[in-house]
Parts: C-alpha cells; structure tokens; sequence
C-alpha cells in the first residue's frame, strides 16, 4: 500500500478553527487601529497649518471635530483632547480608551496616552 499525503478531516477542521480564530481579532483589533491613525494624521494635518501660533483653542478644536466628522472619528470628539501651554508652545493632550468585545466577554482594549506638541 503506497502512504497516502495530505491533510485529515480533522487536521483542515482545525485549520479552520485557527484561520477563523485569527480573522475575528483582525476584525475587531484592526478598525481600532485605523481610527488611532486616523486621530493621528488629524492632528499632523493641523500641527501643519500656518495660522496655528494665532488660533484660539475653541479655533483648534472645531478645526479638530471637522476633520474628525470627515474622517468618521466616532469614538472621540474634539473637546476630549486637552490643549495646554509648556515651555515648548501648545500641547494637545491625546487620552482615550477605545474598547472593543471579541466575544462572549472577552474584550480588546486600546489605551492611548499622548502629548502632541502644537508647534512645528
């Protein structure tokens, strides 16, 4: 009898089980990251502008929101980033937990504590 080659039934079902496995976190882990990046290159994008060193802060924050809107930020708005003087200029303070169930109580959790300098 020549030996056979090849997967079993339950080899591939396990297979399955492991791709399936795999594709869920990625479903879930990866809109998470997305939308980090997405704040992310908001905030360059207005680190960028010119008129920066002459906005107010009210100014700065609904610039944010109306990239965020564009851009379908839904876990943060503008008002939950904190805009403070240091040494260096303006700081914009970047804190939020993005938090996200796998399954049956089993949750991903995002946290991201950051201080953006404002000035180029």
């Amino acid at each position: 009898m020549e030996r056979q080659q090849g997967m079993s039934l339950i080899g591939m079902l396990l297979l399955i089980v492991v791709i399936a496995f795999v594709a869920l976190i990625g479903m879930k882990v990866i809109p998470m990251y997305i939308q980090y990046y997405s704040i992310k290159s908001t905030v360059e994008s207005i680190r960028k502008e010119p008129q920066l060193a002459q906005m107010s802060p009210q100014d700065i924050h609904n610039a944010i929101q109306k990239r965020f809107d564009i851009g379908y930020v839904d876990n943060i708005t503008a008002r939950d980033l904190k805009i403070r003087n240091d040494r260096g200029g303006r700081v914009l303070d970047l804190v939020y937990e993005d938090e996200r169930e796998l399954f049956y109580k089993l949750f991903v959790v995002l946290k991201v504590n950051e201080a953006i300098p404002l000035s180029p």
